[in-house]
């Protein structure tokens, strides 16, 4: 086994695409990224996040004044209230929904934009709160990224202590301040939490994609060393099984020589994106590493079971596996970053299938929740899924036989 691993390493080496792919590209793109997006969330970031409120005599409710208190730890406002009525609220939320939060940042469309009408300035929000009573306080959110998620969880916090609010009104106004303040710090640790993260920039999510896509690029590499070690591949193929050599002990050789590679890449684009450029990805290196090391796994498993699919050409088994990483890598968020949280939406499961999508949620879970259920999910999925694919793919194997070479 260890020749096999040995010839197949110099193979790969030796192939200008396979190492322009698999580690010249992902460090081109990543260096795009970060001049991209370095920027972006430093500029922004404390910068209060705009809501419109609707309701009669608004500025006098309790939650409104719960909002106007609470601040980021650099003592800035986090919540910046406009008060209009039903349909200029909906009209400044659509306004900002409408637009990429990408294309804000780069072009210069930021969501705290003012526009001009009537001769006054009004501002886009990323969300409306209604005011009908003490406790009868709902939101409508536009998107569902981590601002809009920091607002629903405000609005569930006050909710869920309105009725001390309502029982000290009784009592007076002392006492309802009393219960304001008490409301205002339970919001103030929900919004702070919610804040919570070694990195809180939305656009680290970029980079996620970008190690995931990394990993999954392993599928080519072994597909590519699979394929041509078949009988009705290649002439090396024909004398490899005429050889009488074991199957599993010589695909075991390749699955190891191409997953020694995709690590030796992995390494050398983490040493880049976090030595060089400084990311940081708001997680621990061994973490990072440990959470590397089973995606590329997972695309190495995945590779190996495409290769063995029927006897197609190589080329059709290749379009096959572009169709899943490169669809995949869309669906993840790699193009666009708001893609997963609408998927997260409307269709969960296609990110829990998702290979892409389950690195990524690994990245993410670690970042904002730490070693929790999440990250643990993610992590049993892609055991789960490469000891799946490995399995299938050797009982395919095991299955192709050749009636002449």
């Amino acid at each position: 086994m260890f020749r096999v691993y040995s010839y197949y390493m110099k193979k790969i080496f030796r192939s200008k695409i396979t190492i322009f792919w698999g580690l010249a590209f992902p460090i081109i793109l990543g260096t795009l990224f970060y001049f991209a997006f370095s920027n972006i969330y430093s500029q922004s970031s404390s910068k209060a996040m705009k809501v419109a409120v609707v309701g009669e005599n608004a500025k006098e409710h309790p939650f409104v004044k719960v909002l106007e208190e609470l601040e980021y730890d650099d003592g800035r406002k986090m919540i910046d209230i406009t008060y209009a009525d039903e349909a200029e609220a909906m009209r400044l939320l659509e306004a900002d929904s409408d637009m990429d939060p990408v294309a804000k940042a780069v072009f210069g469309q930021s969501p705290d934009k003012e526009e001009e009408k009537d001769g006054s300035k009004t501002k886009r929000v990323i969300g409306v709160i209604r005011l009908q009573n003490e406790q009868d306080v709902t939101l409508t959110i536009g998107e569902n990224d981590m601002y809009q998620s920091i607002l629903s969880g405000i609005v569930s916090a006050y909710r869920s202590k309105a009725d001390l609010i309502k029982d000290s009104a009784s009592r007076g106004q002392e006492a309802v301040a009393k219960a304001v303040q008490s409301v205002s710090e339970d919001v103030e640790y929900v919004a702070n939490q919610g804040m919570a993260g070694e990195n809180k920039d939305p656009y680290i999510a970029y980079f996620y994609n970008l190690i995931a896509m990394m990993c999954m690029l392993g599928s080519t590499t072994i597909l590519d060393l699979v394929v041509s070690q078949q009988p009705n591949s290649s002439d090396t193929g024909l004398r490899i099984g005429a050889s009488g050599v074991s199957k599993l002990k010589f695909e075991a050789g390749v699955v190891l020589a191409g997953v020694s590679y995709q690590l030796f890449c992995l390494g050398i684009a983490l040493v880049f994106l976090l030595g060089i450029l400084g990311l940081n990805f708001g997680v621990s290196v061994p973490m990072i590493l440990l959470t590397s090391v089973l995606g590329v796994l997972l695309g190495t498993a995945l590779g190996f079971f495409v290769a063995h699919i029927g006897r197609f050409k190589y080329s059709i088994k290749n379009t096959i596996l572009l169709l899943i990483t490169l669809g995949g890598g869309a669906l993840s968020g790699l193009y666009a970053v708001q893609i997963k949280g609408t998927i997260e939406a409307s269709a969960p499961i296609i990110n829990r299938i998702n290979p892409m999508s389950v690195i990524t949620d690994a990245f993410y879970s670690l970042n904002i929740f730490g070693t929790g259920d999440r990250f643990y999910r993610a992590v049993f999925t892609m055991l789960g899924m490469t000891a799946g694919l490995f399995l299938l793919g050797t009982l395919l194997s095991r299955r192709n036989q050749y009636e002449s070479l």
